[in-house]
């Protein structure tokens, strides 16, 4: 072997060590570069959001066990077509300066479904779970025991003093 084929192949191993080279630090830098960029993305949208809990739902089980001794609770199907109406009255209501709290029980709910049967309405049963109400009913809670309960709107106008 001489010298010029000696040289030729230190060249070209040079030349390819040298490419090789490049190529790493090339795929290192767009490597850093997405990663950078993912992490960018994926930290914008990973914001920690403060939980709310809407203590005006209850639900049947414990709508007399309420720390306030004295309240409304209204129960109604909130896939009822008038269901905007019943809402409504509490808006309505909660805009009083001089109100009670009023709890919303969704009877549509899985966990409320069993308390709902209109042809049968009963606010007076001394079990909870002997319970059942139509498609509105407003209580009135006191000390953890109905004393009122209306079942229409008119009804629970009359006892908001909203009309």
């Amino acid at each position: 072997m001489n010298y010029m084929d000696e040289d030729k192949a230190v060249r070209n191993f040079i030349i390819i060590f040298v490419i090789v080279i490049v190529l790493v630090v090339g795929v290192y830098f767009l490597t850093k570069f997405v990663v950078n960029k993912d992490n960018e993305a994926t930290s914008s949208n990973n914001e920690t959001k403060e939980v709310e809990v809407d203590n005006s739902v209850a639900i049947v089980g414990t709508m007399l066990q309420k720390s306030d001794s004295h309240y409304y609770v209204i129960l109604y199907k909130s896939d009822d077509p008038k269901a905007s109406t019943y809402s409504g009255l509490v808006t309505k209501y909660n805009a009083k300066s001089d109100k009670l709290p009023v709890y919303t029980v969704d009877l549509s709910n899985h966990l409320n479904s069993n308390y709902y049967d209109k042809d049968n309405v009963n606010y007076s049963a001394s079990n909870i779970n002997d319970l059942r109400f139509g498609d509105i009913t407003v209580l009135e809670v006191t000390n953890n025991k109905i004393t009122n309960a209306y079942d229409n709107v008119d009804k629970i106008e009359k006892a908001w003093k909203l009309s």
